[in-house]
């Protein structure tokens, strides 16, 4: 596990596990020969809740699997009792947020596609706090700064040195061109973008108008894809309502294959930077500081 991976996808990993050496046994038949109710086993086969290291003793004797398996269960139990980084932002995370962020800090790959917005992981704070304050729910200023502060976390384990994951979005130009904040907080929020385009592990390609009608125009997704093979990869879409998860696989298949065809339709990231650079000589750069 991850040092900074969240609780949910280790218990994911031990419940399919468990399914797995369950077998064609029945859930009665283990819980009238371990005292586990079937309704705990069923949570622990779903992933659902804080695996207790007892059951997964018993489980582990019941089912006499041998010590590497052994040593498995045990692992993904313990680190599915722990509790995430942002378990301190619980005031502000709502549940599907929670489940985004349990995906996000799991994920091999991440592939996204921004259709109206820049995405939240390469939004400046200021960029942040603007589209915070204005989209709903409706917010006080410690929240937002409080979810800046979530955003600002998980840059910072995306650009850590350590870290596995890879990030390559398809950002529709009008997200781009979309006034957030003023002429010289749209210049810095470019400008970002552009230095985070050079990273080993981030590919940004821009959607050019001229691409005309493409499938990304029903509305901006994110593909979770996990390196572990016991974990299923997984999409999340933007709705009004919050984040949707599709975990059906011919789902999956069905969003890489619009990712595929929309980085294919995309600048490449060369091209990419050029037109950054076009946009932000069009807007004033912040003044400096000092």
């Amino acid at each position: 596990m991850a040092p900074d991976e969240g609780p949910l996808l280790p218990r994911r990993r031990l419940g399919a596990e468990l399914r797995r050496i369950r077998g064609h046994r029945t859930l009665d038949e283990v819980a009238d020969a371990t005292l586990i109710s079937t309704s705990k086993l069923s949570r622990l086969e779903n992933g659902q809740g804080a695996p207790q290291p007892r059951d997964i003793r018993d489980l582990i004797v019941f089912y006499d699997v041998d010590t590497a398996t052994a040593d498995r269960l045990r692992q993904w139990a313990g680190a599915g009792r722990r509790q995430a980084w942002w378990k301190q932002y619980s005031d502000v995370v709502s549940p599907p947020l929670n489940a985004y962020l349990d995906f996000e800090s799991g994920a091999s790959t991440i592939r996204a596609f921004a259709l109206s917005l820049i995405p939240g992981l390469l939004q400046t704070a200021e960029h942040a706090g603007h589209i915070l304050g204005k989209l709903p729910p409706p917010r006080t200023a410690e929240q937002i700064q409080r979810l800046i502060e979530i955003r600002g976390r998980r840059q910072e384990l995306l650009l850590a040195a350590r870290s596995r994951t890879r990030l390559i979005t398809v950002i529709d130009e009008g997200a781009l061109h979309r006034k957030v904040g003023s002429p010289a907080e749209m210049h810095a929020q470019l400008d970002q973008l552009h230095r985070l385009s050079l990273l080993r592990n981030i590919t940004i390609q821009i959607l050019p108008y001229d691409a005309g009608v493409h499938a990304g125009l029903l509305g901006m997704f994110t593909v979770f894809q996990f390196a572990d093979d016991v974990d299923r990869d997984i999409v999340a879409i933007e709705t009004h309502s919050g984040q949707r998860y599709l975990k059906e696989q011919s789902s999956v298949q069905e969003y890489l294959r619009v990712f595929d065809g929309l980085s294919h339709r995309a600048h490449d990231p060369d091209e990419s930077r050029e037109l950054l650079e076009k946009i932000m000589s069009t807007l004033p750069a912040p003044k400096d500081p000092r």
